[in-house]
């Protein structure tokens, strides 16, 4: 005959690990369940990114070709050429060929733009020659 109380001999024992367990269970979901909720903002965030490319590009896309237009050069170098312009007046590529297509469009071009945008292209003609 045995002694123990009902639920003795390994029951109880048992019990408390399976509450522990489902603590940690609950535990691991909060954290997967976070995991989840930063991979889903940092996909909201890459699409964010990709459709502002997608508005943007048609801007850059006519801005280099803008560029290669007035100093005959290939799709490569005139990326280069604005994303210098991009460089030195630190204002974002997509801003810069935005302000290029305007400009053509009768828009006053931003001075610092104007300014690089005519030295790139000086160095361009020079580098022709």
């Amino acid at each position: 005959m045995d002694d123990r109380a009902p639920g003795a001999g390994g029951t109880v024992p048992d019990a408390a690990a399976e509450a522990g367990a489902e603590a940690e269970a609950e535990s691991d979901g909060d954290t997967e369940a976070e995991a989840l909720r930063r991979e889903a903002a940092a996909l909201r965030e890459e699409v964010a990114g990709l459709r502002r490319a997608l508005e943007t590009y048609p801007a850059i896309d006519m801005a280099r070709g803008i560029v290669m237009a007035t100093v005959p050069c290939s799709k490569e170098q005139a990326w280069q050429a604005l994303v210098e312009v991009s460089q030195h007046t630190n204002i974002k590529l997509r801003d810069v060929a935005r302000y290029i297509v305007e400009g053509v469009a009768g828009d006053p071009v931003p001075r610092p733009v104007g300014a690089a945008l005519a030295t790139v292209l000086g160095r361009m003609r020079a580098e022709r020659q």
